[in-house]
């Protein structure tokens, strides 16, 4: 609504006084008192059309400033207000004790293990390559299949072989064929000398023979070449050397081997463990034989049980671990050679302890401590004793001055011995005695 201007013709105080209400709209009245009229402007009001009389019937409508009194009475509900703020305030920020999460002292059984990483191995692992050199004709398996001992793998080209037997065979034939004839010559003549005729003589008849006795020895030589060139022909079959999965390829058709190249990585799955670093500070915890969890990466909701089967006698000096073989088993086609784990040896345990959450516990000058929750909501400080902890489970077995289903505070950081504080409940749960 656009901002209105009153404008009062030949007006008195007096007949002013006399109006009952303010002209809501416009009107006109044609008497000695003058007339008045409301009318619309479009400019705001300014001084120039004030007058004392359109003040008094200003102040009378209620468009004035309000009295002294009315002002009073909003500056002190005003102030009244701000206090009640600024007290609220106060009471919320600092006079308001804190809130405090706590939750209750539990009873039951803990495990105390100690946590390690390292990576999948085999107890043996073959490495598979040729003996002689050649290229490699035949591929009969692949990655992750299971072979056993003594199968083929792949086959080498064996034209050239073939072909080194067959000379090795002449060979040995021609030897043969001319030891017989030097012997039967060396038995001739020495038939004749005994008859003494002089058709050959002494020295001939010697002479011969020596010759039947080197054929003999050339003879020797070529079944060792025959030998030789059938077992070459023979190494041309790439077998495995034990039973297991094939962990890695890396021949390919028609690659050029020479002897010594590896061509397969073959595993024994009989025995798999994962090589563990840890804490040389639990060293003197580790046992032979002692339980242990494996869980592998990716693979976190299914762990598997394994054992621990060596201990290293010689610790890593630079980074102040200790390794530790951990055995388990897994089914062969789920076995992934360098595959990363974390392991948790078993090193103790606690029956029928208190139980309280890691969080509760804290670390002081004087110990281990935990503050506990009064029935009147003070606070006070009990040192306690760690009996059994592991890094995977969120309870640990503590001994102190202690009761079941007392209130402890959870992340006590900050709190004091005997401050009162506003307890929020957060239950917890035993976990299940099946867990591995």
């Amino acid at each position: 609504m656009p901002p209105q201007r009153l404008i009062y013709i030949n007006a008195d105080d007096e007949q002013l006084d006399q109006l009952d209400e303010p002209p809501a709209v416009a009107r006109s009245s044609e008497d000695n008192l003058g007339t008045v009229q409301l009318e619309e402007v479009a400019t705001p009001v300014t001084d120039k059309v004030a007058t004392p009389a359109t003040a008094k019937l200003t102040k009378r409508i209620g468009l004035g400033p309000p009295h002294g009194k009315e002002r009073r009475v909003r500056m002190v509900l005003m102030a009244l207000l701000i206090a009640v703020a600024v007290g609220v305030a106060f009471w919320f920020t600092i006079l308001r004790p804190p809130a405090a999460p706590v939750t209750e002292v539990m009873r039951g059984d803990a495990v105390a293990e100690v946590e390690g990483t390292g990576t999948v191995t085999a107890d043996a692992l073959a490495n598979i390559a040729s003996k002689i050199a050649g290229r490699v004709e035949q591929i009969y398996v692949n990655e992750g299949d299971f072979v056993q001992k003594g199968q083929i793998l792949a086959a080498l080209d064996e034209v050239d072989l073939h072909r080194q037997v067959a000379m090795a065979r002449h060979k040995l034939a021609a030897a043969e064929t001319l030891a017989q004839e030097l012997q039967l010559e060396a038995n001739r003549r020495q038939a004749l000398l005994s008859k003494g005729q002089l058709s050959t003589t002494v020295e001939e008849t010697q002479r011969f023979t020596r010759q039947y006795v080197v054929a003999q020895h050339e003879v020797e030589a070529a079944k060792a070449g025959l030998e030789l060139a059938e077992y070459n022909l023979s190494l041309a079959q790439i077998p495995s050397l034990l039973n297991g999965v094939v962990t890695k390829r890396s021949a390919n058709l028609g690659d050029a081997v020479v002897p010594g190249q590896q061509m397969f990585v073959v595993a024994d799955t009989s025995v798999i463990y994962v090589s563990v670093n840890l804490d040389q500070n639990f060293t003197g915890k580790l046992r032979k034989g002692e339980p242990a969890t494996v869980i592998l990466r990716g693979r976190e909701s299914q762990p598997l049980t394994g054992h621990v089967l060596r201990i290293s006698p010689q610790a890593n000096a630079s980074t102040e671990e200790t390794v530790a073989e951990v055995a388990f088993t897994v089914p062969p086609d789920e076995f992934q050679l360098g595959q990363w784990a974390n392991v948790y040896i078993q090193v103790g345990e606690a029956k029928e302890a208190l139980l309280v959450p890691r969080t509760v516990v804290m670390s002081m000058e004087e110990g281990m401590s935990v503050f506990v929750v009064g029935a009147d909501d003070v606070v006070r400080r009990e040192t306690v004793t760690v009996l059994a902890e592991s890094p995977r489970r969120v309870l640990i077995a503590v001994a102190g001055n202690l009761r079941v289903h007392e209130r402890v505070v959870l992340m006590p950081m900050g709190l004091r011995g005997g401050e009162t504080v506003r307890p929020r409940p957060m239950p917890m749960t035993l976990p299940a005695r099946s867990e591995p």
